[in-house]
């Protein structure tokens, strides 16, 4: 038992440091540079390694998972890619007292050039990694309005791409939209996607943070939960999604017995 255990701990251990292994460099060589010089350095093809293909797409390698990141910041600037790598160093747990301090730091000076280059998608992560990581209660109850807001636009847009065109003549075009959205992310605008049947947990988690107002209202919170689960069973955009997804991992309903 005891031998098991501590092969469990050795690959807990390897698992852990393969997410984060050469952050210190990685962050070093964006830390030796003020924001005014990475705003002026324009990401091009060249400065680029070759996108690391993989069946798994959350890749563990962090050196790989920049690399393959850095490629949808071409023809931004280093601050916007900067921006991105401390979000993925954050969701790895990676420093994140010193992480978030930067982060909030960056939001700080350059807010209003980051809401003006960064596309929804980015500002959306990053009004995840404040609620995650402010001790701001106020912040956090604010921007997970807009983290609300987008991702049942996404649900509702979702439905609208399912239905689009179904008549009578094109019901298989149905079929095919939803075997589309369980293969892979399909693009919406500015950087969102559908949401991707199957794997997507962007409601599991916005149910979390949710979950995490408890201790500063607990009545709120529980009116909170108890409409956007009501909503699971109606007939709204969620359940349709809800049922089509198969994936217990990142389902975001409480079943109801």
């Amino acid at each position: 038992m005891t031998t098991s255990s501590n092969w469990y701990r050795k690959l807990t251990l390897l698992f852990k440091s393969e997410k984060t292994l050469n952050a210190n460099t990685i962050i070093r060589a964006f830390t030796n540079k003020n924001m005014d010089e990475m705003k002026v350095i324009i990401i091009t093809e060249t400065m680029c390694e070759p996108i690391n293909s993989s069946n798994n797409t959350r890749i563990k390698d962090l050196t790989r998972h920049l690399d393959n990141l850095k490629h949808q910041f071409i023809g931004q600037s280093e601050l916007c890619f900067y921006h991105a790598t401390l979000i993925v160093l954050l969701r790895r747990d990676y420093k994140p007292k010193e992480t978030f301090a930067e982060f909030e730091m960056i939001w700080t000076i350059e807010s209003d050039y980051l809401l003006n280059n960064l596309s929804l998608r980015w500002i959306i992560s990053a009004c995840d990694t404040f609620i995650d990581h402010t001790e701001d209660t106020t912040r956090a109850a604010i921007l997970m309005n807009v983290t609300t807001l987008i991702n049942t636009l996404k649900v509702y847009e979702t439905k609208q791409f399912l239905q689009l065109n179904n008549t009578i003549e094109q019901e298989t075009l149905l079929e095919d939209k939803i075997n589309a959205l369980y293969r892979t992310h399909l693009p919406l605008y500015d950087s969102l996607t559908y949401f991707r049947i199957g794997t997507d947990d962007t409601l599991k988690n916005m149910r979390l943070r949710y979950q995490q107002f408890y201790d500063l209202d607990k009545l709120a919170t529980t009116m909170l939960l108890f409409v956007f689960d009501r909503l699971q069973n109606n007939d709204s955009a969620f359940s349709t999604l809800r049922a089509l997804h198969k994936d217990n991992k990142s389902k975001w309903w409480v079943d109801s017995y």
